[in-house]
């Protein structure tokens, strides 16, 4: 594969080292998702898209990390989509205050 011409580039991709390169692979900045700050898990999360064949695969890009240790999921489109949805309907269950079990 090849490095892509910035107009390849999706508009979030960061263009830097991870960027395009060996497997053409576009990365969005990852956002932290830590209210307090001081949770043992720490979980961030951005974009990710591969350019291969003529339907590149995307979604969401998880990152989570104890410490020094960091661990990368990318999810396909159809994942995060479902990820998105259902994880808003089980917070919902929660409610403020809640402890009930999904």
């Amino acid at each position: 594969m090849r490095n892509l011409s910035n107009a390849a580039h999706p508009p979030w991709c960061l263009r830097g080292s991870d960027c395009a390169g060996r497997n053409d692979l576009h990365l969005s900045r990852l956002i932290g998702t830590a209210v307090r700050g001081d949770e043992v898990i720490q979980v961030r999360i951005g974009l990710w898209r591969m350019d291969v064949g003529p339907t590149p695969p995307s979604g969401l890009l998880l990152e989570l990390s104890a410490g020094a240790d960091a661990e990368r999921w990318p999810i396909d489109l159809a994942q995060s989509r479902s990820l998105a949805h259902l994880s808003q309907r089980l917070v919902r269950r929660l409610g403020p205050g809640s402890t009930r079990a999904a």
